[in-house]
């Protein structure tokens, strides 16, 4: 049995931890492990931009191996993204997954997980929006607002005075840069479309044109994969459809 062990980026004595939480799982399954070690700072990059990490699952994919973490925890900045990720390898590739200290994380479990986590990620959002509203409300009738955590005077949100306006600009700036990077693709993907190819098939032919990503084209300063995904063919597609997107959809 293979395990490509990912350690991801953290401190020296948090990697020491996480290694020694896969040595532990492998032992148990008496599986060989590949390492794949991240340097820090690199875990909050968007998945498809982490080296290690993309080395590590094409690894896996290409030995029959099992993708093995020690934790969710830091995998990536919200646990919702991580289940994400691990679903979408399973989706795509078909890979199996281990998890140091969640052995619930598994093929058959990992979908019911992400749905869950997604459900409370829109929980915890709307919370949010419940309390920024209710500070925007006790501020225009006047009445003193002290923050819980650092004990300072609340004399306004944000740099606009309607929150929810500046919200929907932001949402629609993105949008709009969003659809500016997808116009040059989009005529391609659609002709695989109309050729029956479905989202996985799509992203291989990308691939292998070596078309550019939408993160490519974004200009980040940072380097970027250029790898593309079924996730990212998916996000197109739905984006010039006009339909709204839920990170627990089905690919």
């Amino acid at each position: 049995m293979k395990y490509g062990g990912f350690i991801f980026g953290a401190s020296e004595d948090h990697q020491k931890q996480q290694r020694n939480g896969i040595k532990a799982l492998a032992k148990a399954q008496s599986a060989e492990v590949k390492w794949f070690v991240e340097e820090e700072g690199r875990q909050r990059r968007d998945t498809e931009d982490r080296e290690e990490l993309q080395a590590c699952a094409k690894y896996c994919r290409t030995n029959n191996a099992t993708f093995a973490l020690s934790s969710l925890s830091g995998f990536t900045k919200r646990k919702w993204q991580g289940l994400t990720w691990l679903k979408h390898q399973i989706e795509m590739h078909d890979m199996t997954i281990a998890v140091a200290d969640d052995p619930t994380i598994s093929k058959g479990s990992l979908h019911v997980l992400s749905a869950a986590a997604d459900i409370q990620r829109k929980r915890v959002a709307e919370t949010s929006k419940a309390a920024l509203d209710n500070i925007k409300r006790k501020l225009d009738a006047g009445e003193e607002v002290i923050a819980k955590r650092s004990g300072r005077k609340v004399d306004k949100l944000g740099l606009h005075k309607d929150i929810s306006k500046s919200g929907k600009l932001g949402n629609q700036a993105q949008a709009k840069l969003a659809a500016e990077r997808d116009a040059d693709v989009w005529p391609v993907i659609e002709r695989y479309l109309t050729e029956g190819l479905g989202y996985n098939a799509i992203a291989r032919q990308l691939n292998l044109t070596e078309t550019p990503t939408p993160n490519d084209k974004a200009r980040y300063k940072r380097d970027t994969l250029g790898v593309w995904y079924a996730s990212t063919v998916r996000n197109i597609v739905m984006r010039r459809r006009g339909k709204r997107l839920y990170y627990g959809d089905k690919i």
